[in-house]
């Protein structure tokens, strides 16, 4: 048994003794190693106090590449992200959410209305920017806001205002056999323009067309673009007919028509009207927009009075955008407030039934020189 005990004593001192040996021979080297792990912990202590005060100066917009696009059609989402401070910023994960209705490209989702979560990881470079582009699809009418994403630090959220805002308007269709007023003609044949414009009067700019006069260029518009794009003037036409619509979102009083055929038929028929507006204001002519609803922005109705030019256009198709299919005033009563106003115009009424209400408001716009033209949406 002693001898047991001293061969174990033995060891434990030999053991001892290497591990003496080994540090005194490697001193030098074990310091240095010592000194880099505690110097490396350091940095990353102080990189990470750093970041986290950094993270803050981040710059981070986001936008559509169009204010505005018709349901159906593509539309790039631009992320943008500086990085202001001295330090190269690794591993930045913006995170937000999408509406399922804005369909990202490459996306897949358990339903096509949920909200689309991604992530955006950026490595930046002191004073770098980034942008990055993705497609979406816009696949439902509507108006969609974006608001914030979030930046995480240590599993901690850094909420930085991102706002962003894209109007969905109806489903666009062609309607060339709606679009050319009954009443204008030239001679023996219909004219689908008006050819007549006023040189004083200028409804708005656009893009320079092929065929366009060196006239109309407005070189103020087209400097703020930096050259890159030629704007020219629109000028308004002296003469022709104009466009009045109007759309009935009344339900009928017997409930003959289910809600949810009912409200598919309301958005075929704002379909239908939007691209008759489209092609009307296209082709010169003045169009008004009347409809009993409810708005998003608090309006209960919605109105325009017949005008011309590309900007009227785009007004009454955010307005179309943010519709909300809830009567909120009699379809009659707005027949007989805008009655006094129309003459000599092609007015549409779409509605999916027709009262005796209706029908003596039909007689008061015919008195008026008006061609009135019905369209039954409930059939």
């Amino acid at each position: 048994m002693k001898f047991l005990y001293l061969s174990a004593a033995e060891s434990f001192y030999e053991a001892g003794g290497a591990v003496i040996r080994f540090l005194t021979e490697h001193a030098l080297a074990l310091s240095i190693i010592t000194a880099s792990a505690v110097f490396i912990f350091v940095m990353i202590k102080v990189y990470s106090a750093v970041r986290r005060s950094q993270i803050k100066r981040l710059k981070y917009s986001r936008g559509f590449s169009l204010s505005g696009v018709f349901e159906g059609e593509h539309v790039i989402f631009r992320e943008t992200i500086t990085n202001t401070s001295n330090l190269p910023m690794l591993f930045v994960d913006v995170e937000a959410y999408i509406y399922g209705e804005l369909a990202l490209e490459g996306y897949t989702g358990l339903h096509e209305d949920d909200m689309q979560y991604f992530i955006s990881r950026f490595h930046l470079m002191p004073h770098a920017t980034v942008t990055r582009s993705r497609k979406m699809t816009a696949k439902k009418r509507g108006v969609y806001e974006l608001s914030t994403v979030s930046v995480f630090q240590c599993k901690t959220p850094f909420y930085i205002d991102a706002p962003a805002k894209i109007y969905v308007y109806p489903k666009f269709r062609n309607v060339d056999e709606y679009s050319t007023p009954m009443n204008t003609l030239i001679g023996d044949a219909v004219t689908k323009r008006r050819l007549i414009t006023d040189p004083f009067n200028v409804s708005g700019i656009r893009d320079l067309a092929p065929g366009d006069p060196f006239n109309l260029i407005n070189f103020k518009a087209t400097a703020k673009t930096g050259g890159r794009v030629i704007k020219v003037n629109e000028r308004e036409f002296c003469s022709g007919r104009i466009f009045m619509i109007y759309m009935n979102f009344q339900p009928p009083t017997d409930n003959t028509i289910p809600t949810p055929r009912y409200n598919a038929i309301m958005e075929e028929t704002l379909s239908f009207a939007a691209s008759i507006i489209r092609k009307a204001l296209y082709d010169g002519y003045k169009v008004g927009f009347a409809a009993n609803c409810k708005n998003i922005t608090g309006e209960q109705i919605s109105r325009f009075l017949p005008s011309t030019g590309v900007g009227v256009l785009e007004e009454i198709l955010r307005v179309m955008a943010g519709m909300r299919f809830d009567c909120a005033m009699s379809f009659s009563a707005m027949l007989a407030e805008y009655a006094p106003l129309i003459k000599d115009a092609e007015v549409y009424i779409m509605t999916p039934y027709v009262t005796q209400e209706h029908d003596a408001q039909i007689k008061a716009y015919k008195r008026r020189n008006n061609n009135v033209v019905i369209f039954n949406t409930g059939r």
